[in-house]
């Protein structure tokens, strides 16, 4: 019996129980579906907290004295910061720059004070490096309008019983290493995904917090965003060399941030071989009984001249025929899915709160690239070999007189 007639013999026997063979082929469905889409899940989600770290926190590289990054004092300010930023938005794969006054400070009202860290924005072009602008949920965005114009986050205002145009009052260090204060009136209370964002950080005019700290346009970080940010130390260390500061990229700022990025591929395997080998153990039972019922079947094959190694490989081509029917409706299944929840997000609503502890958004864009379906694809090629062995080890043992006599 030659290789074909052998596999044309396997796709009858498939169709011969249609009811076991439709329910192992929805189970590949359903199990390939479920393998992709968490897959797409949890890419979504790493790449949603990646982003919003790196645009709240980090930036892609950021810029300080030697000082500051010791013991972020006021007075460690970047020397002709101007010129260091001209010479950053003029090296190749740069995309933007803008400097900021950062200091650290007490921010109090009536109902109590609370420590918060003070960032002076160029409110004109930090848009393009943060998106400070897109969560801004009552009030407006810092304009020229006005004097000592503030944004707080939504928990603080909370914290603090501020609303919109209320008075604050900021305590930081100026250059002198003196305590002083000023009052800004709050402008807008915006809602990051991030909550250490949301509690902690305040934002205002660079020019405000320049005098307020008495050096005017003070600039103690350089924020870049580069063309890639997989690039960064790259960028960083020719940029170190040219202006001789402290110049980081985002991964040397936040490790933990580094490590999330550099185990995301593994994550995703991961989650995919644990549904993959729960697929598996459902193939392989439904085809042991398969070949428990077809023994004495099989034994009458075997006594009329099938070898054992055909005999070995019928059951190999059933069990890859029928995870190979289900894996590509599986997979175009999942791949609609992931496209309709990638343009209308998954409401977490419900868990808002525990996501924004961690920098998530509530709301969830699953993604997965051609790459990541052609390398699932393989694994779930894989897991069917892998699912037939079993089988078709069990029918390879088969005694023919045995089988034959069983019932």
């Amino acid at each position: 019996m030659k290789t074909m007639p052998v596999m044309a013999l396997s796709w009858k026997n498939v169709w011969r129980n249609p009811l076991r063979s439709s329910v192992v082929i929805i189970s590949v469905v359903l199990g390939v579906w479920a393998a992709l889409f968490t897959a797409a899940f949890m890419n979504g989600m790493i790449i949603q907290y990646m982003d919003v770290q790196l645009a709240n926190i980090t930036s892609h590289i950021q810029i300080h004295t030697d000082d500051y990054e010791e013991e972020r004092i006021p007075v460690a300010v970047i020397p002709n910061a101007n010129d260091v930023l001209n010479t950053v938005r003029g090296e190749v794969g740069v995309k933007h720059a803008v400097g900021r006054a950062v200091v650290d400070g007490l921010i109090s009202t009536s109902a109590g004070s609370f420590g918060v860290t003070a960032k002076g924005i160029d409110f004109e072009n930090e848009p393009n490096v943060t998106n400070l602008h897109k969560h801004i949920r009552e009030g407006e965005y810092l304009s020229d309008e006005g004097r000592n114009s503030i944004l707080i986050g939504s928990k603080l205002a909370k914290r603090l019983q501020v609303q919109m145009n209320s008075r604050v009052v900021l305590n930081v260090q100026d250059v002198d290493g003196m305590l002083t204060a000023g009052a800004f009136r709050v402008s807008g209370i915006f809602h990051s995904p991030d909550a250490r964002v949301n509690e902690n950080m305040v934002f205002l005019r660079q020019n405000d917090l320049a005098n307020l700290i008495l050096k005017p346009d003070a600039i103690h970080e350089i924020a870049i965003i580069i063309d890639d940010y997989k690039q960064a130390d790259h960028y960083a260390s020719r940029l170190d060399s040219i202006l001789g500061m402290s110049v980081k990229s985002w991964g040397d700022i936040s490790p933990a941030l580094r490590y999330t990025d550099s185990v995301t591929d593994i994550t995703l395997y991961i989650f995919m071989i644990i549904i993959v080998i729960a697929l598996m153990f459902g193939i392989v039972n439904t085809m042991l009984m398969a070949v428990l019922e077809r023994t004495p079947e099989l034994g009458m094959l075997m006594a009329v001249g099938l070898s054992r190694g055909k005999a070995f490989q019928m059951i190999m081509y059933e069990t890859i025929m029928l995870t190979m029917v289900g894996a590509p409706f599986g997979i175009a299944l999942s791949a609609l899915t992931v496209y309709y929840t990638g343009i209308n997000g998954i409401d977490l609503s419900a868990f808002a709160q525990g996501f924004e502890m961690y920098g998530l958004s509530y709301l969830i864009y699953p993604v997965l690239n051609v790459e990541q379906y052609i390398s699932n694809a393989l694994i779930i090629a894989l897991a069917a070999l892998a699912a037939a062995v079993l089988p078709s080890w069990k029918a390879l043992r088969l005694n023919p007189v045995e089988a034959i006599r069983k019932r």
